[in-house]
């Protein structure tokens, strides 16, 4: 099936045919919010889990395949963001359970293509860090940074900032930061 099949143009709009009485999106919001609820109470093996259980249900951009009008538009914007939602807490759940160099590769890409998402930035910050690579996860800081400062203005947030000063600061002190060696969970960027 095509997004063509899915959307179907009708007199006075677009109807949904989902088929087979399935609703993809329906239960990516089931299966993300039980992951969110799995990260609350800090069950972070369950909530990677079902986290990359609602995210395996996608496959592509929402709505690939129709021609958007505005407010097509804006809801592929909202699916989108829904779906990034998801990965970033899936990827703060596999932070917490150490997994920092299967992140790298995932992360590398996710950074390049948001490069003004802060969330994404500071854990690949961290995975590079925890990975002793403390040297590159202060050069992302700085692409960051420059990014930031180039296109808006703006210095990255305080949490952000944090990090930053401690990956410098352990990297002239012996005794390690809590925050970067794992004893605590990073501090979630807004």
């Amino acid at each position: 099936r095509t997004g063509k099949d899915v959307l179907v143009t009708s007199p006075g709009g677009y109807r949904l045919e989902a088929g087979g009485g399935t609703r993809d999106y329906g239960e990516f919001g089931r299966l993300s919010n039980e992951g969110y609820r799995a990260m609350d109470s800090e069950d972070y093996s369950g909530a990677a889990r079902i986290l990359r259980e609602a995210l395996a249900l996608w496959q592509g951009p929402a709505l690939a395949d129709v021609n958007a009008g505005s407010h097509l538009e804006m809801e592929t914007r909202r699916l989108e963001e829904a779906r990034l939602g998801a990965l970033d807490q899936r990827i703060e759940a596999d932070l917490c359970l150490g997994r920092y160099r299967e992140l790298l590769p995932e992360l590398t890409v996710l950074v390049e293509r948001h490069t003004m998402h802060e969330s994404l930035h500071s854990q690949f910050m961290l995975a590079l860090y925890r990975s002793g690579r403390g040297g590159e996860a202060l050069h992302v800081y700085q692409r960051l940074r420059g990014t930031l400062v180039r296109n808006l203005g703006l210095e990255p947030s305080a949490p952000v900032r944090r990090l930053q000063r401690s990956i410098l600061k352990a990297s002239s002190d012996i005794t390690q930061d809590a925050l970067l060696d794992g004893r605590t969970a990073p501090e979630p960027v807004s």
